[in-house]
């Protein structure tokens, strides 16, 4: 068998590394020349990241269910009183 040279990659292989150990940092972000360099983008690639979920935090409107419905209630668990005052409410309409 020949002797193969295979290139590696030794950087970027720690970039790659390091996006995948910390989803939470904007992946783009964590670059540079060297281990070191990398290691030092982490921690501003994590803080962009957490601004931007707060900006979208913010920018999303509360969630109210559709049609403002209200809690179904069991008939069944009211007791007779409250069924009739609610069959009178509903006839009077």
């Amino acid at each position: 068998m020949e002797d193969e040279i295979v290139e590696f990659d030794a950087v970027g292989l720690v970039r790659e590394l390091a996006r995948k150990a910390h989803p939470d940092a904007v992946p783009e972000l964590i670059d540079g020349d060297d281990a070191a360099a990398i290691a030092a983008s982490i921690e501003p690639a994590r803080a962009a990241y957490a601004r931007l979920r707060e900006e979208i935090a913010r920018e999303q409107p509360a969630r109210v269910p559709a049609g403002g419905m209200t809690p179904a209630v069991d008939p069944d668990r009211l007791p007779s009183a409250e069924k009739i005052r609610r069959g009178i409410a509903i006839t009077k309409r």
